[in-house]
């Protein structure tokens, strides 16, 4: 039983010597892998990146900060507006200042929640 055992483990391992030799040494191969790769990013391009972030956020808040004002103004326009409608009957132009809201508000949302 032991003479099969080794047999087979010999075969096997003759049968893997060809594949062993077809490969390269691992050090080749790691050096073959980074050298494909990307170069990681200059301290002067992460600062670049930094600042354009930055930037992109502080326009991003801007039109954020219009959008509400705009948001305020037409919510107060709404309000008198249906101050001075009757009990009875709503002017087309308050249904549509409210779907203008509405929508306007929806994009302030989405801005927020956008990175």
């Amino acid at each position: 039983m032991r003479a099969i055992t080794a047999a087979f483990f010999l075969s096997v391992l003759m049968m893997m010597a060809p594949a062993w030799a077809q490969d390269a040494p691992a050090g080749v191969a790691t050096a073959q892998h980074h050298s494909s790769a990307v170069p990681p990013p200059t301290p002067a391009e992460i600062e670049l990146q930094r600042r354009m972030e930055k930037q992109r956020n502080q326009e991003r808040f801007a039109k954020i900060k219009k959008d509400t004002d705009q948001l305020l103004e037409l919510a107060t326009q709404l309000k008198k507006s249906v101050d001075q409608a009757s009990d009875q009957t709503l002017s087309l132009d308050v249904i549509r200042k409210a779907e203008q809201i509405e929508k306007l508000a929806r994009q302030v949302r989405q801005k927020m929640v956008a990175e």
